[in-house]
């Protein structure tokens, strides 16, 4: 009976020792992503560079990535094919996602998860065009007034991602995400990287 209860007593202690034993590991990973812009851009395109720590033998994993977006700033003037085009839209992002594997497999992870955002965004918004049309069908601008927009959007993004191991250090990913950031508002992204799993 004592040892039944000392077994009892003794057994998570025994079970949460030899999961300590495996100690997290760490991914570095580089990404590229097609990015939603608010207003009248279409897509843009985000550059990414994140670390991943791994538990529970890569069942978890929470990542940052920082990042680079950009668009073309075209402005449709609504008359033909006319557009004016401005400074570069600028994204630097940081996310950080907390994310769970739903498979249990050596090769295959499917996880989805979400966490904090902090962006800054930097551009131009058309305020006005003022212009004409001559005689030969030309357009004449007149004045044209941007304004600088500058400013930290902060939100939370959540990740859907799948991940195959090509060889055990070496991973492929593809994912999809979606940002919701105030005062910018919302962005859908979707692309892959790799990553090199540390030991």
């Amino acid at each position: 009976m004592k040892l039944s209860l000392l077994h009892l007593l003794l057994g998570p202690l025994v079970v949460a020792g030899a999961h300590a034993q495996v100690p997290p590991r760490y991914s570095v990973g580089v990404g590229l992503e097609k990015m939603g812009f608010d207003g009248p851009d279409g897509l843009g395109t985000r550059y990414l560079l994140g670390v991943g720590r791994h538990w529970g033998h890569d069942r978890a994993v929470v990542t940052a990535n920082l990042g680079y977006g950009w668009a073309d700033n075209r402005r449709y003037l609504g008359v033909n094919d006319w557009y004016l085009d401005g400074k570069r839209r600028e994204r630097f992002t940081l996310d950080v996602t907390a994310a769970f594997d739903l498979l249990k497999h050596p090769r295959h992870a499917f996880r989805v998860g979400g966490g904090p955002s902090l962006w800054y965004r930097r551009e131009e918004q058309l305020e006005y065009a003022r212009f004409t049309i001559d005689s030969q069908g030309q357009l004449l601008i007149k004045s044209v007034r941007w304004y600088p927009v500058a400013e930290v959007n902060y939100g939370f993004n959540v990740l859907v991602e799948y991940e195959f191991a090509l060889t055990d250090r070496l991973l492929l990913r593809i994912n999809t995400r979606f940002a919701n950031l105030h005062p910018a508002g919302q962005s859908t992204l979707y692309g892959g990287g790799i990553a090199y799993r540390l030991r």
